[in-house]
């Protein structure tokens, strides 16, 4: 059976599934490429369907697929010159729980790169949770194409507030990043670790500041006094993962 409506039930879900609303209230979302699809199968992600453009069909062999015409595939999804394939999945839909090992908390970050790329920084370094406070949605298109399939590697917090994040941080040390605090690279950490990364112009939010055990900077060179939110926490998170994983 080859999809040809534009009116089809499940065409018009995804097509809805574009709005972040709509993506929270229904527990799922999309992701796209052949890379991202075949990842979420490998790491066990939940998901509800895969679906096919149906020029390119014979060069997929998922099973249970679903073939779309081109002329109604081309209208789905958000990337340009797709690879003709797609995935419904359903979301990490779990109350928030606490950490089992090192943990990342983003503090109202909303570059959606930005975030991909530290949930993908955070899965590299073997933390197990990440926490999402007043930030970019963590199932846009664009944070899931930064985060090149870390989100089928770690478990993902949407908080409804920075304090819900920080009363799920039992028995962990909490380190924010922030230009005025101590050196990374002098800095000693043991334990699990929650690091805190904040908001890209605003920097940690207030709650952050004075719950923290501990604020770490990166040294600068040339009178440069920040990095990208991104770079700065992901250095961060490697001095994390040497000191408390990599050399246990």
């Amino acid at each position: 059976m080859i999809i040809t409506s534009f009116d089809n039930p499940k065409i018009v879900e995804i097509a809805k599934l574009a709005d972040k609303k709509y993506r929270k209230r229904s527990g799922l979302y999309v992701i796209e490429g052949y890379r991202l699809v075949t990842d979420a199968q490998k790491y066990g992600a939940d998901i509800a369907a895969v679906y096919v453009r149906q020029s390119v069909a014979e060069q997929y062999s998922f099973a249970d697929r679903m073939v779309v015409a081109d002329r109604v595939f081309d209208k789905l999804g958000d990337t340009v010159n797709g690879q003709g394939v797609l995935a419904v999945v359903r979301k990490q839909t779990d109350k928030p729980t606490s950490p089992t090992g090192n943990s990342l908390v983003l503090d109202g970050l909303q570059d959606p790169g930005n975030v991909g790329t530290l949930i993908r920084t955070a899965a590299a370094c073997g933390f197990s949770d990440v926490y999402a406070a007043n930030s970019a949605d963590l199932y846009s298109p664009k944070v899931l194409r930064s985060a090149m399939s870390a989100h089928f590697c770690v478990g993902l917090h949407e908080c409804e507030n920075i304090e819900q994040a920080f009363d799920l941080l039992r028995d962990v040390t909490v380190t924010a990043a922030d230009m005025q605090g101590d050196d990374v690279f002098e800095t000693t950490f043991c334990g699990k670790i929650a690091l805190v990364v904040g908001n890209e112009g605003n920097g940690l939010s207030d709650c952050t500041r004075c719950r923290a055990d501990k604020i770490v900077s990166l040294p600068m060179s040339n009178g440069f006094e920040s990095l990208n939110a991104a770079v700065a926490g992901s250095v961060i998170m490697y001095q994390i993962f040497l000191q408390t994983t990599k050399r246990r």
